[in-house]
C-alpha cells in the first residue's frame, strides 16, 4: 500500500526494529543508508494498539519488551537529504490541507468478477490506509446487488459482498464508500456476464510437465530487468541469489522448443509479485496477491503466454502458495487483521521456524506440540505463516486463486507446502477450486515419506482428508525417494530397485495413480544426473519416469544434462544457455547444443515421442513384475501396441527374465527398440538375451 506521510524536516524519526532485523540494520548503517519501515503494527492486536494510542514504541514494549531495538536518526541524515528543504515546504503545505487531501492509494480486490463464477457472488476487499470510521457503502447499479458490507478488524479496509449474477454487459460499476468526515470515495469494480473461453478441455491425457523457474529460463523483454519502485533492482547473472532477468515473454518465446521436445504442460514457479530486498527471484514470498511481478512482465504477458501455449496444445500450471506470504505483503504492512498471521513473540532465531516434519499431520500418535510447531511455525524468517482457519483470510485466498484461474485461463494448480497449512482449511480451499473449475488438474506438494501419507490428501482415497480436498493428485515423493534408493543400492529385495516395486505395488491406495506427479528432481533437490551417480543410471531413471505410471515432470535443463548439486539450492537454478541475447551460444537450437548436451536431448525427446505417439497407453494402467536378480520391467498398453521398459539395477550383466517377458511378446508382430539418438529400430528379443549393469531397454511391441 502506497502511503505518503509528510512531516517537518526538524522532526526526529524513530524507527522500531525487531531483533531479527539487526543484521540488516548493521549493513544499512555501514552503507550510510536507513530503510525506514513501519512493520511492527502488523503484528499488533487491536487491544494493544488501543492501549498504547498507536505509539509504535509503546506497542513494541508491550509486545516484546526485551528484544526491541530502537534507532533515532534526524531526517537530514537520511538518503533523501538533498530534498529536505523541498520536503519541508511540501510538509508545511500538507499540514494545512491534510484534512481534505489523501495521497493514499485505494485498491479493490479482486478488481472484477464474472456473473457465472460461483453464481456471481463475491466478497471484495477495498483498502485505503487513510480511511477510518466507514459509515456506509453504496452501489446504485440496477444489475448488481449489494448484499452487505463490514469494516475489517483493523482500520483502512472494508469488506463488501456483491451479487453480480444478473449483469448483462461488461462494464465498470461504481461503489461509494462513506466516512465520518470527507466526501464519499468512488471505487470502480468490473463486472462481466460470463467467464472467458480461455482454457483447454478437461485435463485427462497425463501430459508431460516441465518445471521452469522463469527468472532463470529466458529473458524475452530486457526492459523489465530493472523496475523503478521494486526493492531489488537490476540483474546480476554472476550471483546465484540475485535476479537474472528471465521473464514471461522469455517463456513464451520458447514454447516451440518445448513443443518440439514433447512437453504437454508448463509449471512455472510463482509469478506473483515478490517485492523483497533480496533473493526475490524464486517467487515464494508473495507481496501482492493480485499482481504479476513486474520484473517478470504484466498480467497481459501472462495471459499472452497462456494463449500461445494453448495454441500449441500446452497447458499452464500455476504455482499457488497459501501457506505463507512474504513479510512485506501489502496486507501485512497495512494489515487487515492481526489474526491472519501466526505470530511469535521474541527473537525469530528461537523456535519460531516450522519443524518441517510433514508426517505429524497424519500421525495418529502425534503430540500436539509437534503439530503446532509444524503448522504454525514460519517457513522462513521472510515468510510469515498464514492462518487459513481465519474465515476472512480463507475467503480472500479462495477468491484470489479463482480470479487467477478465470482471468488467465490456467489449466492446473500446484499447491506449494500443502501440508504446512491447517488441513481442514486447506481442504476447504481446494474443494472450492474443484467445485468452481472441475475440469482443472490440482495436485499438492506434500513432502512426506510413504504412499499412505500422500494418499490421505487425494480426493477419493477414502481416508484422511481424501473425501473433502478435491485434489486430483499429489507430488509423488514416495516414488522419488525409492528411485534415489535404487540408484544408491542397486539390486535388492525391498531395498534398492525393490523399493521402486514396493511403492508401485501400493497404488491401490489411490483412486487414480495416473494423477500422481512423478519427478526425479526439482528446484529444491540435487539435479537428477548428479544424484543418479552415472550417466547410465540417469538415463535408466529418465526412462522409468517418462514411460512409467503417473504424470511425469521434468525440471528445466535436464534435457541438456544439467548435473549440479543443491549445495546450496542456487546452484540447481542455473540459466538456460541461449536464453539471453548476450549468451555465446543458444542451447534451444541443435546448432547451439554441445556434443555432451545433444545426447541427453535426443534421449528425452525420443522417450516423449513414444509417449505422444501412443497417448492412450499412458493414460491407463500399468503391468509390472517384481525385480528378478535386479532386473525390473513394466508395460503400458494401447489397442494394438504395448510399450515395455526394462532396467537392470544389478552390478553385473543379467539375463532377461523370459518367463515375465514371454506373455508381452506372445502376440508381437514386430518389435522396435529406442536407440540412443531417440529413434526406433527393429529388434528381435529372444530367450537368453542379457542386459548390462544399469542398462535399460524401451520396446514398442506391435501386436
Amino acid at each position: 500500500m502506497l502511503t505518503i506521510s509528510l512531516v517537518m524536516s526538524t522532526v526526529r524519526v524513530t524507527v522500531v526494529w525487531a531483533h531479527a532485523a539487526e543484521a540488516n540494520m548493521a549493513a544499512a548503517r555501514n552503507e550510510n543508508k536507513c530503510f525506514i519501515e513501519n512493520r511492527l503494527i502488523e503484528w499488533c492486536n487491536k487491544d494493544t494498539f488501543g492501549k498504547t494510542n498507536g505509539n509504535q514504541a509503546e506497542i513494541g514494549r508491550a509486545l516484546n519488551p526485551k528484544n526491541l531495538r530502537f534507532m533515532h536518526m534526524p531526517l537530514s541524515k537520511l538518503w533523501i537529504q538533498p530534498l529536505s528543504w523541498s520536503m519541508s515546504f511540501v510538509a508545511a503545505t500538507a499540514l494545512i490541507f491534510s484534512p481534505i487531501v489523501s495521497l493514499a492509494q485505494t485498491t479493490i480486490e479482486p478488481p472484477h468478477w464474472w456473473g457465472d463464477l460461483e453464481e456471481g457472488r463475491v466478497e471484495v476487499l477495498i483498502s485505503n490506509s487513510d480511511w477510518a470510521n466507514i459509515t456506509e457503502v453504496r452501489c446504485q447499479d440496477e444489475e448488481v446487488v449489494l448484499e452487505g458490507w463490514r469494516e475489517a478488524a483493523l482500520p483502512g479496509h472494508v469488506w463488501v459482498a456483491l451479487d453480480v449474477h444478473g449483469v448483462t454487459s461488461s462494464r465498470e460499476v461504481e461503489l461509494k464508500v462513506f466516512r465520518n468526515r470527507g466526501k464519499a470515495a468512488r471505487v470502480s469494480f468490473g463486472v462481466t456476464p460470463s467467464l472467458p473461453q480461455n482454457r483447454l478441455d478437461a485435463w485427462h491425457e497425463s501430459p508431460t510437465m516441465y518445471l521452469i523457474m522463469p527468472d532463470r529460463f529466458a529473458n524475452g523483454d530486457p526492459r523489465n530487468d530493472d523496475v523503478v519502485g521494486m526493492r531489488e533492482r537490476g540483474v546480476d547473472r554472476t550471483e546465484m541469489y540475485a535476479r537474472h532477468g528471465g521473464d514471461l515473454q522469455g517463456v513464451t518465446g520458447k514454447l516451440d522448443y518445448l513443443r518440439d521436445l514433447g512437453i504437454g504442460a508448463v509449471w512455472m514457479t510463482p509469478v506473483v509479485e515478490n517485492n523483497l530486498d533480496k533473493t526475490s527471484y524464486h517467487g515464494y514470498a508473495c507481496t501482492d496477491s493480485y499482481r504479476v511481478d513486474p520484473r517478470l512482465g504484466s498480467l497481459e504477458d501472462y495471459k499472452a503466454l497462456t494463449r500461445e501455449a494453448h495454441a500449441r496444445g500446452i497447458r499452464i500450471v500455476h504455482d499457488w502458495v497459501p501457506n505463507h506470504w512474504g513479510n512485506l505483503h501489502r496486507l501485512l504492512t497495512h494489515p487487515v487483521d492481526s489474526a491472519w498471521v501466526h505470530q511469535w513473540a521474541g527473537d525469530f532465531s528461537e523456535a519460531k521456524r516450522t519443524n518441517y516434519r510433514s508426517g505429524v499431520v497424519m500421525d495418529p500418535h502425534r503430540q500436539e506440540v509437534d503439530v503446532f510447531g509444524f503448522n504454525d511455525g514460519w517457513f522462513d524468517r521472510m515468510m510469515p505463516d498464514m492462518n487459513q482457519l481465519h474465515p476472512d483470510l480463507q475467503r480472500y485466498m479462495g477468491t484470489n486463486i479463482l480470479w487467477w484461474m478465470a482471468e488467465v485461463g490456467i489449466d492446473g494448480l500446484r499447491i506449494d507446502t500443502y501440508t504446512y497449512g491447517q488441513q481442514d482449511a486447506m481442504a476447504a480451499l481446494t474443494r472450492r477450486v474443484a467445485d468452481a473449475f472441475p475440469a482443472s488438474f490440482m495436485f499438492a506438494e506434500a513432502w512426506v515419506y510413504g504412499s499412505a501419507k500422500q494418499a490421505a490428501l487425494v480426493e477419493g482415497s477414502g481416508f484422511g482428508w481424501g473425501d473433502v480436498t478435491g485434489l486430483d493428485g499429489a507430488v509423488d515423493f514416495a516414488w522419488h525417494f525409492a528411485m534415489q534408493e535404487a540408484m544408491e543400492q542397486g539390486e535388492g529385495w525391498e531395498h534398492g530397485i525393490g523399493a521402486v516395486y514396493e511403492v508401485m505395488a501400493e497404488d491401490f491406495l489411490y483412486p487414480d495413480p495416473q494423477k500422481l506427479v512423478t519427478f526425479l528432481d526439482n528446484h529444491d533437490t540435487h539435479r537428477w544426473i548428479a544424484e543418479a551417480g552415472s550417466e547410465d543410471k540417469a538415463r535408466a531413471g529418465l526412462a522409468m519416469l517418462l514411460m512409467g505410471r503417473g504424470t511425469p515432470c521434468l525440471y528445466y535443463g535436464t534435457e541438456l544434462g544439467f548435473d549440479t548439486r543443491c549445495e546450496p539450492d542456487g546452484k540447481v537454478r542455473q540459466d538456460m544457455p541461449g536464453g539471453w541475447t548476450e549468451d555465446d551460444r543458444d542451447a534451444f537450437t541443435a546448432e547451439g547444443r554441445t556434443p555432451d548436451e545433444q545426447p541427453w536431448f535426443d534421449h528425452i525427446q525420443g522417450l516423449l515421442r513414444i509417449r505422444n505417439v501412443y497417448p492412450r497407453a499412458f493414460q491407463g494402467g500399468m503391468e509390472h513384475f517384481f525385480p528378478k536378480r535386479g532386473v525390473y520391467g513394466f508395460s503400458r498398453e494401447q489397442d494394438d501396441v504395448r510399450i515395455v521398459t526394462l532396467v537392470n539395477a544389478a552390478a553385473d550383466e543379467r539375463e532377461l527374465p523370459w518367463a515375465n517377458l514371454a506373455p508381452w511378446l506372445a502376440d508381437a508382430s514386430a518389435v522396435e527398440a529406442l536407440q540412443p539418438d531417440g529413434t526406433l529400430a527393429p529388434v528381435f528379443p529372444r530367450d537368453g538375451d542379457t542386459l548390462p549393469s544399469w542398462a535399460h531397454r524401451v520396446w514398442v511391441i506391435h501386436k
